[in-house]
């Protein structure tokens, strides 16, 4: 948008260009893989699949993925197509600008908000796995509706400080920060908060508790070295926190490494003030595109959701409401082929003592079969019994 003397001219640059295409393009690409990801988790849960505390929340991750390739594949692009905000009703204008600003926000602020929750139970599971099972649900639902409730609260100044803006005198305005309204102290400190919130206090909770996730590890493999536990039982633990913790790292690797560049660059934008490091940091903007790019990548990592008919016994696993019911009768099978292989053990010991009782008879007679054996010995049963009675009359 140039202003050349007194006439108006609205031309795009080349980043705008280039900002229109990327977005236009994860927008095509990421929205089928999500909204095909989120489908298939439903519909696994529905045909009884057990669905995991993982996937649980990385479901409203797919929720967050859908929102921003929406707003920033559609309704950014749009903007940036028409250069303006909008030529006619300005108060329509300001309540869409509004609105615009609030759906931008809210997904980045959920994201990495479930982000920090995936974080949260995780510790909780490899601190206390039994009260996991108990306690399990209950922590997830709470741990979701907290991070959307954050999340919105978090937005929510974007609808206050943002409006419409007339351009000079022409008809035309732009959605833009509320300058004729708050200071600059007022729209700093937001755009402080906004930063803070959306990404370093959701980072701070992670690595918090990924410190506290390693020094339990490293404390229950000391425990285990000294009682030389190397049953069944505990080997399926382990594997089973390993899985559910290698997963939940490289989600949180990948916010890490696609958000960290951009949000260094969000914070300098407020702190650095001066012309050389604004120029600079204008030249970067195309750091967003690493986030949103994102989008088409992370739903690989979370599988596509649950695994039908599958239960893991340890850990960070059951969340359903049949989860204890899938635990019972996960233990009544297995007591059950006990019982079967312990029977199984008794006929063939029961055989063995059989087959020795029997070895001297064959070994009289070695051309006779054990079969016949048993007919020669049951023979004197069938002697009639009038013979009987003549041979005791001679006596």
């Amino acid at each position: 948008m140039n202003n050349s003397g007194e006439a108006f001219v609205m031309v795009h640059s080349t980043s705008e260009i280039i900002e229109m295409f990327y977005q236009l393009a994860f927008f095509v690409i990421g929205t089928p893989i999500n909204v095909f990801a989120l489908i298939k988790t439903s519909r696994n849960v529905r045909e009884g699949g057990v669905e995991s505390r993982l996937v649980k929340l990385s479901r409203q991750l797919l929720i967050a993925h859908i929102m921003v390739l929406f707003m920033y594949g559609i309704w950014r692009s749009y903007w940036i197509y028409n250069i303006v905000w909008t030529q006619e009703n300005s108060n329509l204008g300001d309540i869409l600008c509004r609105v615009f600003s609030f759906l931008c926000a809210l997904p980045f602020h959920l994201w990495s908000n479930m982000v920090a929750a995936i974080a949260i139970d995780m510790l909780c599971c490899i601190t206390s796995p039994l009260s996991s099972y108990r306690t399990g649900a209950n922590r997830v639902n709470w741990l979701i509706t907290l991070a959307w409730g954050f999340a919105i609260l978090c937005a929510s100044p974007m609808s206050i400080l943002r409006g419409t803006i007339q351009i000079n005198d022409e008809d035309m305005y732009q959605c833009y920060p509320r300058t004729d309204v708050f200071n600059d102290d007022i729209l700093i400190a937001f755009n402080l908060f906004h930063v803070i919130t959306s990404f370093y206090i959701p980072l701070f909770i992670v690595i918090i508790c990924y410190l506290a996730i390693g020094f339990s590890i490293r404390k229950q493999m000391a425990e285990r070295r000294l009682l030389q536990d190397g049953g069944q039982s505990g080997q399926k633990t382990t594997n089973t926190k390993a899985r559910f913790l290698r997963a939940s790292v490289a989600i949180i690797c990948t916010f890490l490494f696609t958000w960290l560049p951009y949000q260094v660059l969000a914070l300098l934008r407020i702190v650095c003030i001066s012309e050389e490091c604004q120029e600079v940091v204008s030249k970067l903007n195309w750091l967003q595109a690493i986030i949103i790019a994102s989008t088409c990548i992370n739903p690989f990592l979370y599988r596509f959701g649950s695994e039908p008919k599958r239960s893991s016994y340890y850990c960070s696993t059951m969340d359903t409401a049949g989860s204890r019911s899938v635990r019972r009768s996960t233990t009544v099978r297995e007591a059950e082929a006990q019982r079967v292989a312990a029977a199984a053990h008794r006929a063939r010991c029961g055989g063995v003592e059989h087959q020795q009782q029997q070895q001297p008879t064959n070994l009289a007679n070695p051309t006779l079969s054990p079969r016949s054996t048993r007919a020669t010995v049951r023979e004197p049963t069938r002697v009639p019994h009038r013979l009987k009675n003549t041979k005791s009359n001679e006596v």
